[in-house]
């Protein structure tokens, strides 16, 4: 994913060569005329002092001159800035969420229960223990879980445990303001939309069921060849943000069903449907 800082510190390199042209011209005419690691990969690493009167290293290409290698940096930015511009505009509030279903399913928990610890999560949402410690480190990074106080920790503050009150062992995480301001925002038609740009394969999924009808996550993961545990939890996904929802019927009509045409299909799995809003929102993504 681009960064602002990815972007800042190619600026600051070309800008740094331009105002020290001198020097790197100097020292790149001197490296073509000795031997040594720098023919290895093409590359003289050289360490000058910013505009700012930072030190920083900077790996020139033995192949260009000094304006050249400043050249050659702009450029990159210019271009990595307007992916950042791209990806912003994409994703708007849903940027520091991490693209991982689970990570929307903790939020939509912790919503539910107030507070938890990534064990109890992992268990309550069928996922990876380790898995589930680092979103919810990474979604506290972003500003979207805090952490519970530590000491006693309230059976009404925490609607996961039954006891009046649990000595607090573990790491307890809740929603932070900003966290229940992207749920909210997830309840909004302009929330929807971005989930499926920004849920790696949401779109296709939700794609797939607006035009092939009902269908279940193994039958999804086999055909698509994706793991069956991610889709499952990226159905779930979904699901909650109310893209998806589960097919009621006990039968399938062969006229509902057009990704395996029979008569009928005896539903044995959870089958999932899109919603209305989401044929609605991929009719407008796709013109």
């Amino acid at each position: 994913m681009v960064s602002r800082a990815e972007i800042e510190r190619l600026r600051t390199e070309a800008d740094t060569i331009m105002t020290r042209i001198q020097r790197v011209s100097e020292a790149l005419e001197q490296a073509r005329h000795e031997s040594g690691d720098h023919w290895t990969d093409g590359e003289l690493t050289l360490t000058l002092e910013t505009p700012q009167g930072e030190a920083i290293e900077v790996a020139l290409d033995l192949d260009a001159d000094a304006a050249e290698n400043a050249q050659t940096r702009y450029e990159r930015a210019k271009d990595l800035e307007a992916d950042f511009e791209r990806q912003q505009s994409v994703v708007g509030q849903l940027a520091p969420m991490p693209a991982d279903p689970v990570a929307y399913l903790v939020c939509y928990h912790l919503d539910t229960v107030e507070g938890n610890y990534p064990r109890s999560m992992a268990g309550h949402l069928d996922a990876e223990r380790k898995q589930v410690e680092s979103l919810c480190a990474e979604l506290e990074t972003a500003g979207l879980l805090e952490r519970i106080e530590s000491g006693t920790v309230k059976q009404r503050r925490v609607k996961a445990k039954k006891a009046d009150e649990v000595r607090q062992h573990h790491t307890y995480y809740r929603l932070s303001r900003e966290g229940d301001h992207l749920l909210r925002f997830l309840g909004e038609r302009e929330g929807k939309r971005n989930v499926l740009r920004h849920l790696p394969d949401g779109r296709t999924i939700a794609r797939r069921l607006a035009r092939g009808g009902p269908d279940y996550p193994r039958m999804t993961a086999e055909e698509l060849e994706l793991e069956f545990e991610y889709v499952r939890h990226l159905y779930r996904a979904l699901h909650r943000v109310g893209l998806v929802t589960v097919y009621e019927g006990s039968t399938i009509k062969g006229t509902e069903r057009k990704l395996k045409p029979k008569a009928e299909t005896h539903r044995k799995h959870t089958y999932y449907v899109t919603t209305d809003t989401a044929e609605e929102l991929l009719r407008d993504l796709e013109e």
